[in-house]
């Protein structure tokens, strides 16, 4: 009887021994079967709230053109996913709580150069781009205020938000977006606005504040209250919602 109870006991023991490795196996998660894992999560947390009342670089505020009865969606939430491998990721945010039946854009801040990308994109001059990938340099600058001042709808970097202010985005990129950088490059020298220099083909550094390289934020989602529409490269009229850190 000692002796089964030993063998049962080792059975036991072997068993959650491999149950323990199993489980530090799917956390390396690999879907080609390659021996190597894919995605890495880098990011994982909740994106801080702006106040209502800040200002946005435009001069507006949630409180002056979201609110509905005068509901600033103080307890508005966002939560950003950052997985990563290689030289692609994939960035989800989900937003609830927020201003129903409303266009959002994600923007990411970059590092500036010299000259006519003082401020960090040399697209625009301004100091965040879009969150999209370098490919989609064309479909944001048809859409942008020296080409189309009527915006559209929706962009690479939009997501709108249903009757109860619940919306979420999966966005694929070709960089890593932790310890990257943004490749402008892929645009081939085209002119974004009028007058701009040609497009450095160079990337660009994204700016982390987390690694102390300075810049107010990472990424920043922000809301397009009073008309709808997303501007492609430049971020127009808009309100400051979330940013990461």
């Amino acid at each position: 009887m000692l002796k089964f109870k030993a063998t049962a006991l080792a059975f036991s023991l072997a068993t959650l021994g491999l149950g323990l490795g199993s489980t530090a196996v799917l956390a390396g998660h690999d879907d080609d079967d390659d021996g190597a894992d894919d995605f890495e999560v880098v990011i994982n947390d909740y994106m801080p709230r702006r106040p209502p009342g800040s200002t946005s670089g435009s001069g507006d505020t949630v409180e002056a053109n979201c609110s509905l009865d005068g509901n600033p969606y103080q307890e508005a939430t966002a939560s950003l996913k950052v997985e990563q491998e290689g030289s692609g990721s994939v960035a989800k945010i989900k937003v609830r709580g927020a201003v129903p039946d409303t266009v959002f854009t994600v923007w990411m801040r970059v590092k500036g150069g010299s000259g006519f990308n003082d401020a960090g994109s040399p697209w625009t001059g301004g100091g965040a781009t879009p969150l999209c990938s370098g490919t989609e340099f064309d479909g944001l600058n048809a859409i942008s205020p020296w080409n189309d001042p009527a915006g559209a709808p929706a962009s690479c970097n939009s997501f709108t938000t249903d009757k109860k202010g619940k919306g979420e985005t999966t966005i694929a990129l070709n960089f890593p977006l932790v310890g990257g950088a943004y490749p402008f490059q892929q645009s081939d020298g085209a002119l974004a606005a009028p007058g701009g220099d040609l497009i450095p083909d160079v990337p660009t550094a994204i700016v982390d504040p987390r690694t102390g390289n300075g810049g107010p934020f990472m990424l920043r989602v922000i809301s397009h209250c009073t008309d709808q529409a997303s501007h492609g490269l430049s971020p127009a009229t808009r309100e400051a919602w979330f940013q990461f850190p």
